[in-house]
C-alpha cells in the first residue's frame, strides 16, 4: 500500500532498552496531566500524548534520533508511548485532527514502532481508495510503520496476559516557519531533529 510503509528499524536490544525506560516512566508521565484521549481505556499512557515527548529521554533519544534523522531528514517529531494491557487497545482514529489537512497531507507523517508483546494482536488500517477496510497487519518487534496522517488505524484489544508496548510518532516536515512555530509554542510536546 502506497500510504503505508514498513521498516526494520530497531534491534531487539534497542527495543528492550526503550521498553524498560517506558515502564520506569509510566507513573511519572501519568502524573503530568489527565488522560485526554477517549479511544483507549481509562488512565491510559496514550492519553498523555500532549504532555511528554519521549525523545527528551536521553536513553531513548540516543537510539531514535539518529535513525529518524537518517530516514526523514530534519523534522519535528511528537513521540509518545502506548502500553495496552489485557483487554486494552485503541479504537480506530486518524492523527492531526486539529491541523489543516491539506498542509498535513503534504508535510506530515504518522508512525508506530512496535516494541513488545504478541505480534499477532496486530494493527488494522483502512484503505478506502482500494475498497479495503480493517486490513490487519501482524506486528514485528522493532518495526516502524510510517503512513499518511489521515490513514484510519487502530489496535484490537489485547487478548493476552502480557503487555503490548509501542511508540507512536507524528512527524512534521517542510516549512521552517511552521516548524519553528510548533517548537516555540509547544516545546514539551515537540522535538526538533536538525
Amino acid at each position: 500500500m502506497e500510504s503505508l510503509k514498513r521498516y526494520d528499524f530497531l534491534t531487539q536490544e534497542e527495543c528492550d532498552t526503550i521498553v524498560n525506560k517506558i515502564l520506569s516512566l509510566e507513573d511519572a508521565v501519568k502524573r503530568l496531566g489527565p488522560d485526554i484521549y477517549s479511544g483507549t481505556s481509562n488512565d491510559s499512557l496514550t492519553g498523555r500524548y500532549k504532555y511528554f515527548n519521549y525523545l527528551n529521554v536521553p536513553e531513548i533519544n540516543t537510539i531514535l534520533e539518529p535513525k529518524l534523522k537518517k530516514l526523514l531528514g530534519p523534522c519535528i517529531v511528537q513521540c509518545w508511548a502506548n502500553i495496552f494491557r489485557q483487554g486494552e487497545g485503541i479504537g480506530g482514529h486518524i492523527h492531526f485532527i486539529d491541523h489543516d489537512h491539506a498542509y498535513i497531507e503534504r508535510h506530515g507523517l504518522t508512525g508506530n514502532i512496535f516494541l513488545y508483546g504478541d505480534p499477532t494482536t496486530g494493527t488494522y488500517y483502512n484503505f478506502p481508495e482500494l475498497g479495503l477496510l480493517n486490513v490487519k497487519y501482524d506486528n514485528k518487534v522493532g518495526e516502524l510503520s510510517l503512513f499518511t496522517p489521515t490513514l484510519f488505524h487502530g489496535v484490537p484489544k489485547n487478548a493476552t496476559g502480557d503487555m503490548r508496548i509501542s511508540m507512536a510518532i507524528d512527524v512534521h516536515v517542510g516549512d521552517e516557519v511552521f516548524l519553528n512555530t510548533l517548537i516555540s509554542k509547544l516545546s514539551e510536546r515537540y522535538y526538533y531533529i536538525r
